[in-house]
């Protein structure tokens, strides 16, 4: 008996099915156990410019040398680091150059005027979220950075950043680095390369500096 001519077209149909769902759930558990793959892990693009290699970069580096906490001023008060408003942003480069906000080149500038128009036009600037954790999982910066900026000196051993040995207490940049990676070396933040900050890292931290593990504390 000939075989029907729909035959070949179902199995191809279904061998495209069996890949598509083969490959989402291999992307899935690769970015469950690790770090998201084939650059799916990369930063949005944002809005507008922002060289932390200028604004945080040492003075030696071309940089201003501005702490993390003068622009995301609640990461020592509370529990998301948050932005600075489109006011302090213009208030800053009018203190550099009161007549018209010029700064380095004709490219910034353009950078800049878009920050002014958001002011003018009295709206926020939409900035993409670069780091994300799950809604269910509460984070408070101000724990994690007094206990990294505080209290007498002593070596711990932390199994994320580096995973080397710190010599506590920290500057609050360098206790911002530890998670978010060297932020004033970057043009563009970008999620840290090989940082996992999966369930299993936070908790390998906390037994590792004696902090408890009960659910409650991290889940709401």
């Amino acid at each position: 008996m000939r075989p029907s001519a729909n035959i070949i077209p179902l199995a191809l149909v279904g061998l495209v099915v069996t890949g598509v769902v083969g490959f989402l759930v291999a992307i899935i558990a690769i970015s469950w156990f690790s770090n998201p793959p084939f650059g799916l892990g990369n930063a949005p693009p944002q809005p507008i410019e922002f060289p932390h290699t200028v604004h945080a970069g040492t003075v030696e580096e071309g940089g201003v040398g501005i702490s993390c906490e003068f622009c995301h001023r609640n990461v020592t008060e509370g529990a998301a680091a948050t932005v600075p408003a489109v006011e302090q942003c213009v208030f800053c480069h009018k203190q550099i150059n009161p007549e018209n906000l010029v700064v380095s080149s004709t490219a910034n500038q353009a950078q800049m005027q878009l920050v002014v128009d958001k002011f003018n036009d009295d709206a926020p600037i939409d900035w993409e979220r670069v780091h994300r954790i799950p809604d269910h999982v509460r984070f408070v910066h101000e724990a994690h950075i007094r206990f990294l900026t505080e209290g007498q000196a002593r070596t711990v051993a932390m199994p994320v950043g580096d995973g080397q040995p710190r010599q506590l207490p920290l500057t609050t940049q360098q206790a911002c680095s530890v998670c978010h990676g060297d932020v004033a070396s970057m043009t563009e933040v970008q999620p840290t390369q090989g940082q996992s900050l999966k369930m299993g890292t936070c908790v390998d931290c906390h037994r590792e500096l004696n902090v408890g593990t009960d659910c409650t504390i991290c889940h709401k």
